[in-house]
């Protein structure tokens, strides 16, 4: 059954360090993205139509290539064999069948982050268009008349939404890149280790 939180957690699950099996937090990867989020989004406020449509494509090509793992992943898994060729062999086979689950998720997660970021993209777009404006704008006027809220107030609304709805795109922008290129950092030790075993049982 499909659950983001369970897709959160899993791929959370896998930072730690390969030859030790310690933790490794992401607090201040969070930090620098959000920092780095908030200044952009307070700065330019409004991403321009061709940022937003540049992002869309990219997150959907990086999309094409990691549903390309995913389907190998699960076209391609490790299967028990019948006899080890040593104490050695099993231990690296019950490794790489760990690693193999663990890439799984963290492909998942991307295309999670990315399809988050195409979703704020779209959103952000639809924000930028003339008919929206136009209604905002209409929206604007009747609170305007209705209540003692001017039109600067209403101005300063309409940019803390548009520099929050920015943020949220530099951030999930951040965490896909970062994810994707993890991902394929995992995805070619995976490869290795693969190898090594595959040689190691040839010989």
């Amino acid at each position: 059954m499909f659950s983001i939180i369970d897709i959160v957690r899993r791929d959370a699950s896998t930072y730690y360090e390969y030859g030790t099996n310690n933790r490794v937090g992401r607090t201040k990867t969070f930090i620098a993205f959000g920092v780095l989020a908030v200044a952009v989004g307070a700065l330019v406020n409004e991403a321009s139509a061709d940022f937003l449509a540049g992002a869309l494509s990219a997150e959907a090509i990086l999309v094409g290539f990691s549903f390309n793992v995913l389907f190998y992943l699960v076209a391609n898994r490790l299967t028990k064999p019948a006899a080890y060729a040593s104490i050695e062999h099993e231990l690296r086979f019950e490794r790489l069948s760990k690693l193999s689950d663990e890439v799984f998720d963290n492909v998942t997660y991307f295309n999670l982050v990315a399809i988050g970021a195409a979703v704020a993209a779209l959103l952000l777009l639809l924000m930028g268009s003339d008919g929206f404006n136009a209604n905002l704008q209409k929206i604007g006027d009747f609170v305007e008349a209705r209540t003692r809220i001017d039109q600067t107030t209403l101005s300063w609304a309409k940019y803390v939404a548009k520099s929050a709805g920015l943020a949220v795109l530099i951030f999930v922008l951040c965490e896909s890149i970062y994810t994707f290129l993890r991902a394929v950092g995992r995805v070619r030790f995976y490869f290795s280790m693969l190898k090594t075993m595959n040689d190691e049982v040839q010989l």
